[in-house]
Parts: structure tokens; sequence; C-alpha cells
């Protein structure tokens, strides 16, 4: 090795504290960004794996509206038209005791096409464990075939479930309890194929799911264009033909924003990093200041200098991209549980307990990690190759070089500012230019908060006199007249702090309006309805005739797809003056619903008319049981149930628009001074044997509802949280390394007379103060995040319009945060102040 690189790398060895913290740095910038790409991967793997499985060798996909398609028409296209690449399909979900099973019933005679998991002449898959025996696949088909409510399911789930072969167990299915038994266990080729799902005959399926007639959907593989073309030219009016690809594609698409939002979170880490590495190496180069001098007045180029810091920088981003890499596919395993879940909650239902290691995702991580590192080593570099040998040996050069690149600092912070308001105004609905915008305008405002610190230390200068003599004068005034020490410090922690506002405020806000939401939607005193499925319409008029009860509402949530996506319908009948609920916005309430029940006009949702530009007035199209029709938008309404977008209409357009008799929920309103919880009583009592109802007070669904709402935000909590430690860490090593650099110093003060007592006091009080100075600069900058993430990300990612909520808790905690933050990152260097021996310290060679 090169004298000069040993000389190098020997000075990372003498301050370990120094080089573990920039590591460390981006070790966690890494991590995060590798977890999130991982989970987000793993889920959608998954996810993919299982509809692979579910579409089998289906090239497209035959659907109906939401009753489903008539089994006659299945009948219709293999016997009277002679197509044989055909299945019919019946699937829903199901529960299992604690558990959500997915069904999908089929003819095992027309699978041997699509699926040879369930075909009877050429089934390959090895019945696992206990299972295996010498009877062999046939036999277990024929169990299949002749049991009552028999089911074939994945070894890995029968082990779950804790069922054995020929065992029985409950099954739950639209609200009544069915025995099954299971025929045989599947070994499950790849992990999460078959997760979670039972598969059954189709006669079964339609009986546990409340769907005799019904198919779901039919299969096809077809590859032939004309006889795609011939197919869908013979299907009845309310049947459309879709691409298998593209409704899969459709489904995962859904999730889309949440999982870009995630990456976004990841990368603010990763900024945060970023400033911490820069942290680190610029103290780096300000350490060796003398020794870089003296090396080029010995004859070293200004690109040796150079070539010597990137090379140490990109050591250093190796290292740390490695371990950061490992340690994302740890965190990776630990926020899989979290986004599966919020998966789960909102879009579709998937099941996998252990993360894929995806070679892009890891790729990705190097590359970020040592990319960022050489990035944040470029300008220290640059610095360094710029003394001259006679100006580097001291320290007032450097404090007059970065006081002279301020006002340019400042002015590029302003164009970047100026740059991300443009790109907000004229990027329309782009999500990606979204979140662009909005890392510019944290890299502009960062670019501004030195100039900000200067002023601001010249100004409280004289109040930290007043309140702690000199000390506190020397601690403020410090701070401003050292930027190349304290500037990159305050400004990572600010940026992490700001972030903590910024995502508060975000999710108060946000909150906020999902539960003034709520109170206005949940108007009836009682819901009742089914865990999965519809409730029983015998039921209806025996469950409204209770005591007690003055009138009801009902709902009926169903997926209309068209070639461009799904989309929700939500079918109400409500009672006479109960629409104030809702609140309508593009168009005069009463006007729109009366429209809305007396001419079959429709509301759509705030996402809806997001997304499609959709105005109060214009039509809306959909495949209805006849055929296509437009319906004309009444009006815009409230709602965060999808972020997909609904169309809302009166039941008596539905019941008009499609042959589906199905009611999800019902609501009850009762009369003044009745009890609910003596109603929920009775309403179990009449339908106790018949079907098992969930029912909760209007109050209680609330909470849930909340509940699910707080729990999707704790992977974002998690997330920025991580960002925050990042900054506390390059606090930490940011101070240390001021310390070290000025033991000269507080050689001087102490022999002018400063205790151990009071210079560890100089030290905590000009941490603290640049904790206030961060919070004070994090407070503008953490607002203007959470306007451009409420205003601009949600509604780009979610079409959902939210109110912007500020409390004066949030702003406050964040200071605090600040402040301590930066007090814990001076402790020890307090410590080693204290501790100066001013004879060693001010002692030249």
């Amino acid at each position: 090795m090169p004298v000069l690189y040993r000389a190098s790398f020997g000075h990372l060895r003498r301050h370990p504290w120094q080089l573990g913290l920039a590591i460390v740095g981006i070790i966690i910038g890494v991590a995060v960004m590798v977890a999130v790409d991982l989970a987000n991967a793993s889920s959608r793997k998954a996810f993919l794996l299982s509809m692979d499985t579910l579409n089998g060798q289906a090239t497209h996909q035959v659907i109906g509206g939401p009753g489903g398609l008539d089994e006659q028409l299945y009948t219709e296209l293999r016997v009277r038209r002679g197509m044989r690449n055909i299945a019919p399909i019946v699937s829903g979900q199901v529960q299992v005791g604690e558990e959500t099973l997915q069904v999908l019933g089929v003819d095992v005679f027309a699978e041997r096409e699509f699926r040879t998991f369930s075909a009877p002449a050429d089934v390959n898959a090895e019945v696992a464990g206990r299972d295996r025996d010498a009877e062999g696949p046939l036999s277990m088909i024929a169990r299949f075939l002749t049991g009552s409510g028999s089911v074939l399911m994945s070894a890995a789930t029968a082990a779950d479930l804790g069922i054995d072969r020929g065992g029985s167990f409950a099954v739950m299915g639209a609200g009544k309890v069915f025995t099954a038994t299971l025929a045989g266990a599947i070994a499950d080729g790849e992990p999460h194929r078959l997760a979670k799902l039972l598969i059954v005959d189709i006669a079964v399926a339609q009986q546990w799911l409340g769907m005799s007639g019904k198919l779901s959907r039919i299969d096809v593989r077809m590859t032939d264009e004309d006889a795609v073309g011939q197919l869908r030219a013979v299907l009845p009016a309310g049947a459309e033909l879709l691409s298998a690809a593209g409704r899969t594609q459709a489904t995962v698409d859904m999730s889309k924003a949440f999982t870009t939002n995630l990456t976004a979170m990841s990368l603010l880490a990763m900024l945060v990093g970023i400033f911490l590495i820069y942290n680190s190496v610029a103290f780096a180069v300000l350490q060796r200041r003398g020794l870089l001098g003296t090396l080029r007045a010995l004859g070293v180029t200004r690109r040796q200098v150079f070539r010597l810091i990137i090379s140490e920088a990109a050591a250093l981003g190796a290292v740390g991209a490695t371990l950061g890499t490992l340690a994302g596919i740890w965190l990776g395993q630990q926020l899989l549980l979290l986004v599966t879940r919020t998966l789960s909650d909102h879009y579709f239902a998937v099941s996998v307990s252990h993360v894929a290691i995806d070679v892009l995702s890891v790729a990705k991580g190097l590359a970020a990690g040592c990319a960022a590192t050489l990035f944040a080593a470029f300008v220290p570099a640059l610095e360094a190759t710029s003394y001259q040998p006679r100006l580097a040996l001291t320290r007032s050069s450097l404090e007059y070089r970065t006081g002279r690149l301020v006002p340019y600092l400042g002015a590029t912070g302003v164009g970047s500012l100026l740059a991300a308001a443009t790109l907000l105004r004229i990027s329309g609905t782009s999500l990606v230019a979204g979140l662009s915008a909005l890392f510019v305008l944290i890299l502009g405002f960062a670019l501004c908060i030195p100039g900000l610190v200067r002023r601001l230390s010249v100004a409280l200068e004289p109040a930290g006199r007043l309140l702690a003599g000199t000390i506190g004068r020397l601690a403020i005034g410090g701070i401003g007249r050292t930027l190349s020490r304290t500037g990159v410090a305050i400004v990572a922690l600010a940026i992490a702090v700001a972030a903590t506002i910024g995502v508060s405020v975000m999710v108060q806000s946000f909150r906020a309006s999902v539960a003034h939401w709520l109170s206005n939607t949940l108007q009836a005193d009682i819901y009742v309805g089914v865990a999965s499925g519809t409730l029983d319409r015998s039921l209806l008029p025996e469950l409204v005739a209770v005591p007690g009860i003055d009138y009801f509402s009902t709902t009926r949530r169903a997926w209309v797809e068209t070639a461009e996506g799904r989309i929700r319908l939500v079918a109400l009948q409500l009672p006479p003056g109960k629409h104030t609920g809702t609140a309508i916005r593009g168009a005069e309430p009463a006007a729109a619903w009366r429209e809305f029940d007396e001419e079959s006009a429709v509301l759509v949702s705030d996402s809806y008319a997001y997304r499609r530009a959709a105005r109060p007035g214009d039509s809306v199209k959909i495949n209805a049981r006849t055929g296509p029709v437009e319906l004309r938008i009444a009006g815009i309404y409230q709602s965060y149930d999808s972020n997909e977008g609904a169309i809302l209409m009166s039941r008596r357009t539905y019941d008009r628009l499609f042959e589906d008799p199905g009611i999800n929920s019902i609501g009850l309103y009762l009369a003044a001074g009745v009890d609910a919880e003596t109603v929920m009583t009775r309403l179990r009592q009449v339908s106790r044997g018949r079907q098992s109802l969930m029912m909760d007070s209007n109050e209680r669904i609330r909470e849930i509802s909340l509940g699910i709402f707080d729990r999707t935000f704790v992977i974002t909590n998690v997330l920025y949280w991580l960002a925050v430690v990042v900054a506390v860490i390059g606090i930490f090593g940011a101070l240390l390394a001021m310390q070290l650099e000025r033991s000269r110093e507080f050689g001087v003060l102490r022999a002018l007379g400063m205790t151990p007592a009071q210079t560890g006091l100089l030290v905590i009080l000009q941490t603290a103060c640049i904790g206030i100075l961060a919070g004070l600069a994090a407070i503008p900058l953490g607002l203007l995040m959470a306007w451009v993430l409420v205003a601009v990300i949600n509604r780009r990612a979610f079409g959902w319009q939210i109110d912007f909520v500020v409390t004066a808790p949030a702003l406050v905690t964040a200071m605090l945060l600040a402040i301590v933050a930066a007090v814990a990152g001076g402790i020890i260097p307090a410590w080693h102040a204290a501790r100066t021996r001013p004879a060693l310290a001010v002692r030249e060679e």
C-alpha cells in the first residue's frame, strides 16, 4: 500500500468512533431502503404466486356483475358451443377458527388444462408428511370427489390448522357453519403458492358461499385471437371477457401508491444518512487539514488528495453498504408483517411469513449505499484539494471560505424551493413527480439553513450572555462562527425532526378527517352483517321487526370489473331523511339527493372524481345485466373506504341494473330510550341456528375503524423514527469530532481559569442551542412537508381530500425532540471536554 494511503487509513484506525459512526449511518440508510424493498417485493411475489396458482393456465376469464354468472352459461359454452378449454370457478372466503381462508371451487373434470393440483389423471403433487401413503394421488382425488364437504389444502396450511388427513373441521361461510373433511394435503411446490387455500368441489363452494346456481367466473385458455373474438361475440349482456393477467395486475396496482410511499420514506432515511456521511467525511478532512497541508507542501498533487478522500469514502461505502444490506434483510423480515397486514386490510389478501431475498433489491441497496457515500464525500474532497499548503494549516481560512460560501448556498436553496414549487404546479397528478418535488424542497430548505443559523446565532448571542454569562455567549456565538463544524449537523437534525413534524401532522390530519367522516357516515345505532358473504334475505323481515327498532337501512358493497380496472359499487337503501350523514361536494346536497332517489343518478367518491377528472353532470359507464349503461353523476361525496374510488347508488337503481339480491349489512335505528345491548340480544335469538351474525354499535365500529387506521401507520412511524436515529447518530458523531478538534481551544480556556464543570457546561449549552436552532429550522420545513404530503402526495396517491390539521403539541414535541437529541449527543463530548488537560492540549511539537 502506498505511503499516502497508509497514512490515510492509519488516521481512520486512530479514530474508531468516528469511523464506526460513519459506517453506522450508511448501514441504517441502506438497511431501511433494502428492508422496505424486500418487504414490498416479497408481499407482491407471494400474491402473484397465489394468483398464478388460482389462475393456472387461463389466458382469459369470463366475469359477470356483482351477482356472478349464471352456471347455465358454462353449459351453453361447453356443450352447445363445443368449447373445451374452459373451466367453471366459484371463489370466496370462509372462516376456519380464527383464520380467513380462500375457497376455490373447481370441476375436476374440466381442470386438466388449467391447474395440475386438482386434475384427476395427472396429479403430480406428493401427499406430504403424515398424508403420504400407498394409496397415491388417485385415491386422494377419489376421496375428494366422493366425500361430503371434502377439501384439499397444502401440507403447510393443514399443519398450521392442526388437521390430519381424514379429519373433520368446521367451516363458516356466509354466516353459516358447515362440516369439512380433509381428503388430502398437497405438497406446496413453492412457499405461499397454496397458503391459506381450500380446494373444494364446485357444488360445495356454491353451498358454502351462498352462490347456488352461480359462478364467480369461467376460466378460458385461448391464444388464437379469432377464437377469443368469437367467444366475446357469443357472451350474453352483463358478461365480459377479460385478460387473466390484466385482472391480476389491476389488483396489484391498487397497492402501488402505498408501496411507493413506503419507498419514499426509506429514501428519506437515506437522505439523512447522506448528511451524516458528509459530516463524517468532512470532519475527517478537517482533522487532517494540517497533514494535508504538509503533504501538499511536500509535493502531493490536488488530484492525489482528491483520489485519497474518494478512495476512503469508497471503502467506507462498500463496507457500510454490505453490512447495511445484511441488516436490511433482517429488518425486512420485521417489516414484512406490517406491510402484509396493511395490504390485507386495504387491498388484497396476502399470506407470506418469510422475506424472499431478491437479487435486484440487494443490488439496489449496495449501489445506493456506495453512490450515496461517494456523493456525500465529493464536496469535502473538493474542499481538501482547494487549500493552498500554507492556508491549510490555519483554522481561520476554513471558516472564511465557509462564510463566503453561505450566501451562494442560500441562493441555490431558494432556487431549489422555486423549482420544487414549479414542479408541483406543472406535474399534474404524477405521484413520482410529487415525491421528487418533496425531496427537492427538502434539499432546498437544507441549503438555506446555514444562513439562517448564522443570523439566529448572532441574534441570540446577547440573550446567551444574559442567561449564562460568558459561557452562554461563547456557546451561542460559537455556533455561527464555526459553521464548518455545526452547519451540517444542524441540517441533518433539522431534516429528521422536520420529517417527524411532516408525517405526524399528515397522520393527525388524515385521522381527524377519517374520524369526522365516520361520525357523519355511521348514523344508525346498530350495524349487523356477516363475516364473509351476504345476509340471509329471509332473516331481514324478522330482524327489523325486533321491538325497539324504528327503521333500518341496507348496504350492498360489490365490485364491477372493466378493462380499465375494478370499480367499487355501494348500493344504499336509506330511511327517509337520513341523507345528512354523507357530505356532498361540488353540488347542492338537496338537489343531488333528489336526483339520487328519483332519477337513478349516482354519487362518486372524492378519489373516483380525482382519478377520472369526473364532475357533477358527467356520466359513468358500467356493464349491467342488460349491457353497458350510463348513469349521471349528481355529486361528489366524501369517502375514505377505497383509494380506487367508489360509485354510490340507490338500492332501487342497483336492483334494476344487476341480478343480485345480496345485502352485506343493515343499519338499525333505535327508538328513543331503547338499550342497544338488549336489542342485540334479541337479534341473536332471532338468528340463532340460521346464520351467525356480527353486530356492533356505531361507536364500537368507529373504534375498530380507527384502530385499523392506526395500525396502517405503524410502519410509517417505524420508518421516520429510524430517520431520527440516523440524525441523532450524526449529531453525536459531529459533536465528538468537534470536541476532538477543539481540544486546543478548550486547553486555552482551561488555562485562563475555566473549571472542568464550566467547560462541560459550555459544550452542553452549545449542543442545546444546536437543538433549538435545528428545531426552529425544522418547524417551517416540517409544516411545508406536511402540506405537500396532505395536499399533493396523498391526493395523488389515494385521491382523498384531507383537511389540514396542525396542533400545538406536535410542534412542541418536535422542538423537545430536537433539543433532547442534541443534548444527548453532547453528553460524551462534554465529558471529554471537562477532562481536558491544559498543558497537553496547548502543547506544540
